[in-house]
């Protein structure tokens, strides 16, 4: 199946006050309609508990770069001690949520992601070669763009939260 690195590990967001739990999730969603990232939900887990709701997530966007190279990320997001709160912003009553929120983010490049040098054991030495040493300056282009991917979208989050000052990009 290729192989999977691991290029960013936990990039971790906490947010606790009012949040929008609708609006988080479309915030990501646009983000990643707007990359090209396809997504699928691993987990999408709600509970009622005397405290409030628990929400627990887990996204899992892929990008496919090329027929060789995938981009991908997983996204873990807790929210705990969700109730829901009325607040009064320009004359208009809406209701938002109130909580504690945790994402945490790991980013992946992934190779050969069809399997299809893994065939014969001399396929895969070839494969391991060309990833080493021939295709080193691209593995580490797309390893940059998936790091200002990841950092993009962390910081989009972050805006929507209205905790973020400053852009932060990498290379």
């Amino acid at each position: 199946m290729g192989e999977k690195r691991l290029v960013i590990d936990q990039l971790k967001l906490t947010y606790e006050g009012l949040l929008d739990v609708n609006g988080l999730i479309r915030t990501i969603d646009s983000w990643l309609y707007e990359k090209g990232y396809d997504k699928w939900d691993a987990k999408n887990y709600e509970q009622d508990l005397p405290t409030g709701k628990e929400v627990d997530m887990e996204l899992l966007p892929w990008k496919k770069i090329t027929d060789y190279f995938e981009n991908m990320f997983k996204i873990r997001l807790r929210i705990s001690n969700v109730k829901d709160v009325e607040i009064e912003h320009n004359g208009v009553k809406r209701i938002v949520q109130k909580g504690k929120l945790m994402m945490i983010f790991d980013a992946y490049q992934h190779s050969d992601y069809e399997g299809m040098w893994e065939s014969k054991p001399i396929f895969f030495f070839f494969r391991t070669l060309f990833d080493k040493f021939v295709f080193k300056k691209t593995v580490a282009y797309y390893e940059r763009w998936l790091v200002n991917d990841l950092y993009d979208l962390h910081s989009r989050i972050q805006r929507f939260l209205n905790i973020y000052r400053y852009e932060k990009r990498i290379g």
